[in-house]
């Protein structure tokens, strides 16, 4: 009976020395910055993989675009060729024959090459933005975790159970932002 009693008289006297907290504050806040790092770790990795993403939709756009302008360059030239063939026509008798394969050329073959390039643009860039959005948001979902994982912390040295609270509320806002990136973005 006597140990109970000590330990009773420990569990008060580390009681007053904390401040009026309970003596497990320290493990709740030090396992509440586990387990928010663990969330910050997921939000990290969620951005960069958006990051990688942006930056493969930006090269794929890239590389679209410059197709696309050499498409364009072709189409120029055949269109400067017919018009040749077609003035010097009159002069030659195969010359508008092969003015026509040119414009035939540019129709058939040019021009829709010219139309599936610019909506593989179109669709890499819609890509980015999506990927940008998201990265943003795991991005803050970052910030949310940073700042629980900060206050549970500070928690521990001021041997503060409110704070302990506002890193829950902090850490609950970035589990809110990854949810929204992972469901709605």
């Amino acid at each position: 009976m006597e140990a109970h009693r000590s330990y009773e008289r420990f569990e008060k006297g580390h009681h007053v020395a904390a401040g009026g907290e309970l003596p497990n504050h320290a493990q709740m806040a030090a396992a509440a910055v586990a387990v928010i790092a663990c969330l910050l770790a997921v939000a990290t990795f969620f951005a960069n993989e958006a990051l990688k993403e942006v930056i493969t939709g930006e090269t794929h756009g890239a590389a679209a675009s410059a197709r696309l302008e050499n498409n364009r360059v072709k189409i120029d030239i055949a269109k400067g060729n017919a018009s040749l063939l077609r003035v010097l026509g009159a002069a030659r008798h195969g010359a508008a024959a092969k003015a026509r394969v040119h414009e035939a050329r540019v129709v058939n073959q040019l021009g829709p090459a010219d139309a599936h390039l610019t909506e593989e643009i179109e669709a890499h860039s819609n890509e980015v933005d999506h990927a940008n959005s998201q990265h943003l948001v795991y991005e803050l979902a970052e910030v949310g975790f940073e700042v629980g994982i900060v206050l549970a912390s500070i928690s521990i040295i001021a041997r503060r159970r409110w704070l302990l609270g506002a890193a829950g509320a902090a850490a609950m806002a970035g589990v809110a932002l990854l949810a929204v990136g992972l469901l709605f973005i």
